[in-house]
């Protein structure tokens, strides 16, 4: 949060000090249709005038697209933590009714993320076997089995997953996979259940 909060204020003291002072109101400014003949110096104020307004409407475009933007990331950013706060209350409840703690909050996410539309019992079920597994840390590797990741997957088993092309240490494509083969053969490929 902090070096999201730290470039809205690099952009704001930008805005502020560079941009909005060299932006004034428009002003139009009408030019008789009288007038036949410019001297060299007024014909030059007109283009420069011209061109002002042009740079000018262009600064103001490019700041209100900024703000656009800056306005859309802020609202990704919320809603990405509310996602995250989410499964994080998700998994609490779940630890509660388990004997082991919950797990990070980005962790709990993916894990929600993929056990959900199997119900909240599969859910359960996945926060148990990723504690009992690897205590949620994605890097775990056994050394005994080669079994890696936060469902310790077997190279053998991880290879017939649909996420075979992503690396096992992934947390997200781990608990994808370890939704996948649940949902197709059950809950009998893990020993430990938590």
């Amino acid at each position: 949060m902090l070096p999201l909060f730290r470039a809205v204020l690099v952009w704001v003291v930008i805005l502020v000090t560079v941009i909005l002072p060299r932006l004034t109101p428009h002003q139009e400014q009408s030019v008789s249709v009288a007038v036949t003949q410019l001297s060299a110096f007024d014909r030059n104020s007109v283009v420069q005038q011209a061109v002002n307004q042009r740079i000018q409407a262009a600064q103001m475009a490019q700041v209100q697209s900024w703000s656009l933007e800056l306005k859309q990331g802020l609202a990704n950013y919320e809603a990405q933590k509310q996602a995250e706060a989410a499964a994080q209350a998700e998994a609490a409840a779940i630890s509660a009714r388990s004997n082991h703690p919950g797990p990070p909050a980005d962790i709990a996410k993916d894990i929600t993320d993929a056990f959900s539309p199997l119900g909240s019992a599969a859910v359960q079920w996945a926060m148990n076997v990723a504690w009992c597994e690897s205590r949620y840390h994605p890097n775990s590797v056994n050394s005994d089995s080669g079994a890696s990741g936060l469902f310790q997957f077997l190279p053998s088993t991880w290879s017939g997953t649909p996420y075979a092309n992503q690396s096992p240490f992934d947390p997200r494509a781990n608990a994808f996979a370890a939704a996948w083969l649940y949902s197709h053969y059950g809950s009998g490929r893990w020993v430990c259940q938590g």
